[in-house]
């Protein structure tokens, strides 16, 4: 079954990327080295790959920072969800229920930290990217 479903979902990629494909083998390569400079320009527009200039150490620890805070706060919303699972599904077992609040309640404490890390850092690091650009 697993095979099927591999085999299903390539087929559906290529179905779809079958126009990007034909336009990449219909396009026609520079002649020349000298004509490559031109042909990229016309690829890749005025605003070039969209890669910005290079960001300061500060800047990247922080966006890394972020990211870790926003993925840890989806981990709250996953374990307040099973925490409410099992809450609705406890059919008045109160060991269950008790371990349904124990999941909500330690999910509450996480998302607690992680808010204050989050509000700590967006403060130390907005200071210090301040501090820097001046």
């Amino acid at each position: 079954m697993p095979l099927l479903s591999i085999i299903f979902v390539m087929g559906l990629s290529l179905a779809l990327l079958q126009p990007e494909i034909s336009s990449a083998a219909t396009a026609t390569p520079p002649a020349t080295l000298q004509n490559a400079a031109g042909f990229l320009g016309e690829a890749a527009g005025a605003q070039g790959a969209g890669y910005a200039a290079p960001k300061s150490p500060s800047i990247i620890i922080g966006t890394i920072i972020n990211d870790v805070l926003i993925f840890l706060g989806v981990i709250f919303l996953i374990l307040t969800i099973y925490g409410g699972f099992l809450w609705m599904t406890a059919g008045g077992n109160e060991e269950t229920l008790k371990k349904a609040k124990k999941w909500i309640i330690n999910a509450v404490i996480g998302l607690i930290i992680v808010l204050a890390a989050y509000s700590i850092t967006s403060f130390v690091v907005g200071q210090i990217i301040s501090s820097t650009t001046k």
